[in-house]
């Protein structure tokens, strides 16, 4: 596979910056929110905003005809070197309509071009015919869901652009707050770049508060506590999560991972895994490691057994019981903590 005419999210960005824009793209994958973002960067590259109107032109694939498109990619920009010509849903283009883009694909030289075609397939995989008219006269971009690396040097770059840096900690607490939704993760670091305003470092505290408020630092005490098994503390912090907005399976998925944490610490540790071992194998930050070595001290195998039975039966009641939610996790975070087993 030709790499020069197959790019990611990161190489299509640098081709945009290097002003290295070819007649036709084809995108797809199934991260639409990283699409939509490199669609905005086309558009303010190539289109006066003052002619967007004029020279940018969106069809979707299940109401366009080829013949309308290619007129429209033909026709001359207005006041203008560049013309932006979008088909959305491309999945959605007929059989015939889909022949014809591809016929003229390939037949089409595209010397001297003033319209950049992209070719925007919202969900599935396009057609192979259409990949390869396309490599001939332009990029495919495959849009995935990155990897937490990956993730994490986008995080970096991104504050880097308003000259801040993310401590460690305050890094892990944001990806696990997020996850990989990388709509709320972009939305999250403008509002956290807004909120810091002139610090250059961003710190724990100020993820927690830019995010979630005390929501957040609630949650993590509720999971601290659980680990240390100080169960008066746990049940204060769910009491006070019940009165935000934090979604109750939300704070179950938290718990959930957090056991798994402790014993997948456990079992490497009675395995002889040493610190860095550990750090290894978990890809965690080293002060989450120490505090999770701590807490699977506080437990046996059998206990941590028991606690995954536990979140089982949690689980299936919160999903099809009548019982309030708020009572299934303070009873399920009772019966992990005061398990009676004998060591």
């Amino acid at each position: 596979m030709n790499q020069e005419n197959h790019l990611d999210y990161e190489k299509i960005l640098n081709h945009i910056k290097q002003e290295k824009i070819h007649p036709v793209y084809l995108f797809f994958g199934n991260e639409n929110y990283l699409k939509e973002n490199i669609l905005n960067k086309f558009k303010d590259k190539l289109i006066d905003s003052n002619y967007r109107e004029l020279n940018y032109k969106v069809f979707y694939g299940g109401k366009a005809l080829t013949g309308e498109i290619i007129n429209e990619v033909e026709t001359l920009p207005f006041i203008s070197k560049n013309k932006l010509v979008v088909i959305k849903e491309a999945e959605n283009i007929s059989k015939e309509d889909k022949e014809k883009l591809i016929d003229y694909l390939n037949r089409h030289n595209f010397k001297n071009y003033f319209s950049t075609l992209l070719i925007v397939y919202k969900e599935n995989i396009p057609d192979k015919e259409l990949v390869k008219a396309v490599k001939r006269v332009g990029v495919v971009v495959s849009f995935n869901i990155p990897d937490k690396s990956k993730l994490t040097i986008w995080i970096r770059t991104k504050l880097q652009q308003s000259n801040k840096k993310i401590t460690p900690e305050a890094l892990f607490y944001l990806q696990s707050l997020i996850g990989s939704d990388l709509r709320r993760l972009f939305n999250e670091l403008e509002k956290i770049d807004i909120y810091t305003k002139d610090k250059n470092i961003i710190e724990k505290e100020d993820i927690m508060t830019a995010i979630g408020g005390s929501e957040s630092i609630n949650i993590f005490k509720v999971l601290d506590s659980i680990g240390e098994k100080k169960a008066n503390n746990a049940i204060d912090g769910l009491v006070k999560l019940d009165k935000g907005n934090l979604h109750y399976l939300s704070i179950f998925a938290m718990i959930y991972r957090q056991i798994r944490l402790i014993l997948q610490t456990k079992l490497l540790l009675i395995n002889g895994a040493d610190f860095n071992q550990i750090k290894k194998e978990l890809k965690l930050p080293s002060f989450i490691i120490e505090k999770i070595i701590k807490q699977s001290k506080k437990y046996t195998v059998k206990e941590l057994c028991q606690s995954y039975k536990l979140l089982n039966i949690a689980d299936l009641e919160l999903k099809d019981s009548q019982k309030n939610p708020q009572i299934i996790l303070e009873e399920l975070v009772m019966n992990i903590i005061n398990q009676e087993i004998s060591r």
